[in-house]
């Protein structure tokens, strides 16, 4: 049997236990960069609907085909147990050229949780502390900032 491996601009593939994937997205326009967002911008949320697949073994593939400009959220949850035991990698620009893998690792899940945040379509992750030259935290928030680039992106605490 021959099973396809779907493509896009966006595709995270677990091994492991089951996990259902959700995807938030956020409007962050290359020309608002330079500045921050607000607590209410950073809230407006969209839930995006991955084209998913089950893959060889205990694999299965999310995949956003076309990412707009702005920071996509990708979440997992255990499905059908409390807790599920499962590696990710996120695949950028997995059908054409300037691919990246980031190898997100083996994680327990218990709960939805925040697998990954990845801007485009720059493909920089919120994790990659070396896409950055530094950051400032205060009571609410996180920012992280390039100073070559004037990239300034803000998440705040749930």
């Amino acid at each position: 049997m021959v099973v396809a491996s779907l493509s896009g601009d966006l595709k995270l593939v677990t091994a492991g236990d089951s996990v259902k994937i959700s995807v938030l997205f956020r409007v962050f326009p290359r020309s608002r960069r330079s500045s921050p967002p607000g607590r209410s911008e950073a809230r407006r949320l969209q839930n995006i609907t991955p084209v998913c697949a089950d893959g060889p073994g205990r694999t299965s593939e999310a995949v956003i085909e076309k990412a707009h400009e702005g920071v996509y959220v990708f979440s997992a949850e255990p499905r059908g147990q409390t807790t599920a035991q499962a590696s990710f990698t996120l695949k950028i620009y997995d059908s054409g050229s300037g691919k990246k893998v980031a190898e997100l690792g083996r994680r327990s899940i218990s709960q939805k949780s925040v697998v990954a945040r990845v801007l485009m379509p720059e493909a920089i992750l919120w994790d990659d502390d070396s896409a950055f030259t530094g950051s400032l935290q205060d009571s609410e928030s996180t920012t992280k900032f390039n100073s070559q680039s004037g990239l300034y992106w803000k998440e705040y605490d749930d």
